[in-house]
């Protein structure tokens, strides 16, 4: 494994977000710690569960799946989960573990599917702009076999691009040359915030989204992609900053894979579920002694025959539970 040797100024350390809660404590397994990944032994064990999709699409160097057509080949989805865990292991070793979440449409994916988003093709995260430097530098300092590209407002993490001769398959990882681009696809993007007060922050993005830091810190552990990962701790509350459209989905109108518009379409997310199994939420059985409101939720991936492949107990809250948005209504599936 690559040991990252940085050096850096102390003062770069001295405001880490923690709005800590009495409630957490080292030994909750849904809190994400500082300089430590999750607790695998005391989480549920994903690798154990059924997952869907054990086939994907037949793509190589690009994708060409529409609306809402499974977008990633398995090389493609393993090329993602790899770049997310190389993000993850960074920000393990410069003891900013708990500063960074999963965000935008991967928090969608997270919630609705336990994974990426079927018709999604990248990976959101979200860190503190005042981190910025730092990541960029241990991003830097990775193996040649990762490289990085900086824009205006968001850094980019992929694979040295693999070169147009060399033989691929849709197993392959890696990623591939965007014709114009300085950047290669599949990649993590790296989104920021920059805190406007003591418990405000607006993400700096083309379009400036400002939201509630107490709803986000401190991050807990949701499932994603079979692995666990920070993400707000009122992921809802958070998501509807961002997203007014909340109980519809929405196929991708732009292709990060061509870097270019495409076509969407708006349906309703239970005309989906014969597609692609969705996430119910139900309370869960085990109770919860917790001030921070957080209980346990029992969140059930099910597909259009009322199927369920998995069970992942979770934290949120109440509300958050009972929401109509970002699910679907599964006629053929009740909480037990």
């Amino acid at each position: 494994m690559l040991v990252i040797r940085l050096t850096y100024p102390r003062s770069i350390f001295i405001r880490p977000i923690a709005l800590s809660d009495p409630t957490f404590t080292n030994s909750d397994p849904y809190l994400v710690l500082q300089d430590r990944g999750p607790d695998l032994e005391s989480l549920p064990d994903l690798s154990s569960m059924s997952w869907p999709y054990s086939i994907r699409p037949n793509f190589t160097r690009t994708s060409t799946g529409k609306y809402f057509d499974l977008k990633l080949s398995q090389g493609q989805y393993n090329s993602l989960k790899r770049l997310l865990n190389e993000f993850q292991r960074v920000m393990i070793s410069l003891k900013l573990q708990n500063q960074w979440f999963l965000s935008a449409g991967s928090l969608i994916g997270s919630l609705r599917h336990h994974d990426v988003i079927p018709w999604d093709d990248d990976v959101d995260v979200c860190v503190d702009v005042q981190y910025r430097k730092l990541i960029q530098s241990a991003l830097k300092n990775l193996s040649s076999e990762f490289t990085t590209a900086s824009q205006l407002v968001r850094d980019k993490l992929f694979f040295k691009p693999l070169d147009e001769s060399v033989d691929v398959n849709s197993s392959t990882i890696g990623s591939f040359r965007i014709p114009g681009y300085t950047w290669s696809w599949p990649f993590l993007d790296i989104l920021y915030f920059q805190r406007i007060g003591s418990h405000t922050a607006r993400e700096i993005t083309w379009e400036s989204i400002d939201y509630d830091l107490t709803k986000i810190f401190p991050v807990t552990y949701r499932p994603f992609g079979g692995q666990w990962y920070p993400a707000p701790r009122n992921p809802i509350h958070m998501l509807k900053t961002y997203y007014a459209d909340n109980d519809v989905c929405v196929s991708a109108y732009y292709s990060h894979a061509l870097e270019h518009a495409v076509d969407s379409e708006t349906v309703n997310c239970s005309s989906l579920l014969d597609k692609h199994p969705f996430v119910k939420r139900c309370p869960s059985s085990v109770t919860s002694s917790r001030s921070d409101r957080l209980l346990f939720c029992d969140e059930y991936l099910v597909d259009g025959n009322g199927k369920t492949h998995h069970k992942i107990q979770t934290l949120l809250r109440s509300d958050e539970i009972d929401a109509l948005e970002f699910t679907a209504i599964h006629e053929k599936f009740s909480c037990p």
